[in-house]
């Protein structure tokens, strides 16, 4: 690679190839910096979930709890007629 290098700067030419890199890297550097901002709003979003779930599930465990001990109450007769 380093003659290849030698040789390409000794003739004062850039290579398709490496001239096509040159242009499309800095589009895949934005690209991957988009990437990496969706990933940590993604990120963000799963972490409010996962709270919003725990929440969610410990109300659903209190209402259970309520609701079991609102059955172990002994009904009084009603008035019969």
């Amino acid at each position: 690679m380093d003659e290849f290098r030698a040789r390409a700067k000794a003739q004062n030419f850039t290579s398709q190839v490496a001239q096509h890199m040159a242009e499309v890297n800095p589009a895949l550097r934005d690209a991957l910096a988009k990437t990496k901002d969706e990933l940590a709003a993604g990120r963000e979003q799963v972490r409010a979930l996962v709270r919003a779930t725990a929440e969610l599930s410990l109300e659903l465990a209190q209402a259970r709890e309520e609701l079991a001990a609102a059955q172990q109450v002994t009904r009084l007769p009603g008035v019969r007629g």
